[in-house]
């Protein structure tokens, strides 16, 4: 809708300044956070420089991934690339979102140089059962690792998918087989030095018939 009425450079600037709020907010400097910004959004200048001016360190600014959907194409590949690279040299990393759910991700990939690139969950969700669909990833990580991008697979559900991305090569997963949505950000549970943990951390189980939106 935001795009449809043409005010989605100032919803994704919106976002995009709440989020930076909430990292600067986070004192022990281990809460990241993504950022949606729509194809539109990533070639107008204005919101280019509004990134660049926000206060932040290079340190906070690399806490924040900016993922750019294909809800809307982008019009100037060259203009987004060099605002890509602007956005990089101040700290931000960049995302392909969805990546495979639109016509236009492979020329994406090509002539945008981004850090990462999510796997969109259609190729996803069914991948234990689907050998086409694990073909497919297995070829996309591996293109992705030649051209040094990190991979991340959505919509992740269960273990027998993890292990199959986890074959394939994709670097890293999120879905509602480690939990469910939150209403405020929440950072990792610490245990020991510096390691993760994930005892107390429980599969969230779907509602059956249930419908839900993914992010």
């Amino acid at each position: 809708m935001a795009e449809e009425l043409d005010v989605i450079q100032d919803l994704d600037r919106a976002v995009a300044e709440e989020a930076m709020k909430r990292l600067r907010a986070d004192r022990l400097e281990v809460l990241k956070l993504a950022v949606n910004v729509s194809g539109r959004t990533i070639v107008n200048p204005g919101f280019v420089e509004g990134m660049l001016t926000l206060d932040a360190s290079p340190w906070v600014r690399k806490r924040m991934i900016l993922e750019i959907t294909e809800s809307a194409a982008i019009a100037d590949l060259d203009l987004a690339q060099r605002h890509i690279e602007a956005l990089q040299g101040a700290g931000y990393q960049l995302c392909l979102d969805d990546f495979g759910a639109g016509a236009a991700s492979f020329a994406y990939l090509r002539a945008l140089k981004v850090d990462i690139v999510k796997i969109d969950g259609s190729y996803v969700r069914e991948l234990a059962a689907s050998g086409r669909d694990d073909a497919m990833i297995r070829h996309l990580v591996n293109l992705c690792h030649e051209l040094k991008v990190e991979t991340v697979a959505e919509m992740v559900e269960t273990r027998n998918v993890e292990d199959v991305l986890r074959r394939a090569g994709v670097d890293f997963t999120q879905g509602w087989l480690y939990g469910q949505p939150t209403p405020e950000p929440r950072p990792p549970l610490k245990s020991g030095a510096g390691s993760v943990s994930t005892a107390a951390i429980r599969p969230a189980v779907r509602r059956e018939g249930g419908a839900e939106q993914w992010s």
